[in-house]
């Protein structure tokens, strides 16, 4: 813009030199004018003559002026571009968003904007945060902010999986109801999300539900379906098969299975399938043997378990040994629980 005011106020005062010159000055015409041995400047007005050295001047001028401007210009294009780079780094930052690293051409952000590339901003809590309401990262801050102190918020759809995942682990602290929900996007959040959705969907929905998503089958899903088997409600009805198709997916280790035996001690699984059970797993390992005297005790089968001992080590779970002595005390208000180790 300045350039085009320039320009017209310098063609309007030669044009004005031009009419002077003619006007008051001389009317006369220059004739041939010689320039060298072979060239001539033409028979010209004298006034006309006169502006030929300004009209090359304004040109030089505004070339002179139209290159700085260019430079000036993409100058500032590069700056502009590395300020939304900047921009958008923090906003990337902000919502642990996994992007490539910008690269910076001007050095005004150049330092900046590799630090940044470095690092992750973590924003204090709200009660810390000192931001005008006109400021564009305030709400995203307080969105973050929020999220972390478990409540549940709505998010734009630009916010990002990791967002929306930690919006998502608060939902599902609050209700199991979103559980398919989350599985069903599959391949966008974490697998412990995944995991923790699985569990809290063996909490409540039908079995034929929870089978659909079994690749995401733990051993603490396993434990919220025992909890359901033929329970008053809720109840999922699953026979021994089954039930043992279950624990056959998990590699159980000893302490495993005396969990598995507590597990279904406050089940409402029949006394004979537990045991039936827990003779099949002995049956494949060793390391059932804990988890089978449990639930022997536990049923009042005070001699088989004692029998099952006599085959054992000495030293072999003298807990439980100690258990069947106190009980022999008629010591029956004393949790066996409390004689189970970790």
């Amino acid at each position: 813009m300045q350039i085009r005011r320039y320009g017209f106020a310098a063609l309007l005062l030669i044009v004005l030199t031009g009419w002077f010159v003619f006007a008051f000055v001389t009317q006369n015409f220059t004739g041939n004018i010689s320039i060298g041995e072979e060239y001539f400047l033409p028979n010209m007005p004298v006034a006309i003559a006169v502006l030929i050295p300004a009209l090359i001047l304004l040109i030089l001028t505004l070339g002179h002026m139209v290159f700085y401007f260019l430079l000036d210009y993409f100058k500032n294009t590069t700056k502009k571009a590395d300020f939304q780079k900047l921009e958008q780094a923090i906003m990337m930052s902000l919502k642990n968003k996994i992007d490539e690293k910008p690269h910076y051409t001007s050095k005004k952000y150049r330092d900046i904007g590799e630090l940044l590339n470095s690092i992750k901003i973590v924003p204090n809590d709200l009660e810390s945060i000192d931001m005008s309401d006109k400021n564009k990262y305030k709400e995203l801050i307080e969105t973050i902010i929020s999220l972390r102190e478990g409540k549940v918020v709505e998010l734009p759809s630009n916010a990002g999986y990791h967002l929306k995942e930690l919006n998502l682990w608060n939902e599902l602290k609050e209700s199991d109801n979103i559980a398919e929900s989350i599985l069903m996007e599959r391949g966008f959040y974490s697998d412990e999300l995944y995991t923790e959705a699985f569990n809290s969907l063996c909490k409540s929905n039908t079995y034929q539900t929870i089978q659909r998503y079994e690749r995401w089958f733990n051993i603490d899903g396993l434990w919220n379906i025992i909890h359901r088997v033929d329970a008053e409600e809720n109840p999922l009805h699953l026979d021994k098969d089954e039930l043992l198709r279950l624990i056959s997916q998990i590699n159980f280790l000893q302490a495993d299975y005396t969990k598995l035996a507590q597990v279904m001690r406050h089940s409402a699984i029949e006394p004979d399938v537990r045991i039936s059970i827990f003779k099949t797993l002995l049956e494949k390992s060793d390391d059932a043997t804990e988890g089978y005297i449990y639930t022997l005790l536990d049923l009042e089968m005070v001699s088989d378990a004692q029998s099952t001992l006599n085959d054992l080590q000495p030293d072999e779970l003298e807990n439980l040994r100690a258990y069947i002595t106190v009980k022999d005390q008629n010591l029956s208000s004393i949790d066996i629980d409390y004689f189970i180790r970790g």
